[in-house]
């Protein structure tokens, strides 16, 4: 049976019929811009809520501007609970972003860029419905159509708004579908909180066990030794093995995953026949100071390939758990430690061998850096599932905008 344009392909079982399909303009009782007011990151005057501060559906408060001290302003630019905010000018891909104002801040004002929306009777007064369906692959496309301007710079004029076509039921409707999907933004608040808290937990759990606030007991309940110090040439050296034939994968630093296959990366580096040669063996289990070591701290490799000269390739002299150093070395403190370390070069900053081999670093027993190692990837997992957990509903959310609005 062939599926009606107007009726969505999911659907709560007790409606039934077509949507109805209007102009936007027709829904839209009022459309006002917010002030053009200067602003400033210093927290003095009022907050001021600008494009950069609208998601896709949610206010983002992560960087706030404000009035400067004393500044006029009309307060009819003064936001109430429940506006709805349209970005009028961004870049192409974030022009016509939506959201809406939900008292984040107890006093906050809106600028130029954002056009405050009111709809009539036939909208859903909370203005959830109308979130959504502005967020819905189909809706943000279609806004597109209407953007003037370039990649960079792009606006969309609320003459060009108004053509936008919308489909959408009865009220009755628009309140189930509202309240479910608002149901599912509460799941994924509640996962993301969880997972901010273990990230939190496991940063704060870090810092103790290294400033040795936290002490681990052994299998009989007793203390470990007392930690040794040790220059980190004591316990690594640098491997500089090149006997191989270049058909090994070539391995490159990443961020997020330590060293990965260069394909894998998004890096277009071509290295010649003859390059190939110079570049070092990676095995699994290897430590290796990238150009952004003073940046991420060093790295760990899972791979067994080859890097670039540029890499250093650290192998253990000593006997360690190397979950344990895989923590210890990407400690933001021991990553200030490291970037003081750093030589200018041409292209940027260098962490040699030399420097970091004469850093001093805990050299707990073997037992015990195993248990702590247990402890921190056990933490790791749960982070894990919960990103997991996030995404899964994040994609739920996905089909649901798409299979519930036509």
């Amino acid at each position: 049976m062939k599926q009606h344009n107007n009726i969505p392909q999911l659907r709560f079982s007790e409606f039934e019929g077509e949507w109805e399909e209007r102009p936007i303009k027709n829904i839209i009782s009022d459309a006002r811009l917010g002030g053009n007011y200067r602003n400033l990151e210093i927290s003095k005057g009022l907050p001021l809520i600008k494009m950069g501060n609208i998601g896709r559906g949610k206010i983002i408060l992560d960087k706030k501007y404000f009035l400067p001290e004393n500044e006029e302003y009309n307060e009819n630019d003064i936001l109430k609970n429940g506006d709805f905010l349209f970005n009028t000018r961004n870049t192409l891909e974030l022009v016509g972003k939506v959201a809406i104002w939900q008292d984040e801040l107890p006093l906050a004002l809106y600028n130029s860029n954002l056009l405050r929306i009111t709809f009539n009777d036939e909208i859903e007064s909370t203005n959830r419905f109308i979130n959504y369906l502005f967020n819905t692959h189909s809706t943000i496309k279609s806004l597109r159509r209407f953007a003037i301007g370039t990649t960079s710079v792009a606006a969309i004029y609320s003459r060009d708004l108004y053509k936008l076509k919308v489909k959408y039921p009865y009220l009755p409707e628009q309140q189930k579908i509202a309240q479910f999907l608002t149901a599912v933004d509460k799941r994924i608040q509640l996962l993301t909180r969880k997972k901010e808290q273990l990230v939190l937990y496991k940063k704060g759990a870090m810092q103790k066990i290294f400033n040795r606030e936290i002490h681990f007991k052994d299998e009989n309940g007793k203390d470990f030794p007392e930690w040794e110090e040790k220059k980190a040439r004591e316990i690594f050296y640098n491997h500089t093995n090149k006997n191989h034939d270049g058909e090994l994968q070539i391995l490159s630093s990443s961020q997020e995953k330590g060293m990965i296959p260069r394909n894998e990366s998004g890096i277009k580096i071509q290295a010649s026949s003859k390059s190939v040669k110079s570049y070092k063996i990676v095995e699994p289990g290897d430590f290796i100071i990238s150009l952004r070591s003073f940046q991420g701290g060093i790295d760990y490799s899972d791979f067994h390939g080859i890097c670039s000269p540029a890499y250093t390739v650290l192998k253990n002299k000593l006997p360690i758990d190397k979950g344990f150093f895989k923590f210890y070395l990407k400690k933001e403190r021991f990553i200030n430690r490291l970037s003081k370390t750093t030589i200018g070069i041409r292209d940027g900053k260098q962490i040699t061998f030399e420097n970091f081999g004469g850093l001093v670093i805990p050299y707990p027993s073997l037992p015990e850096q195993q248990k702590i190692a247990q402890f921190l990837t056990a933490l790791d997992k749960k982070i894990e599932h919960t990103t997991g957990e996030i995404e899964k509903m994040k994609e739920w959310k996905r089909g649901l905008l798409q299979k519930m609005f036509v």
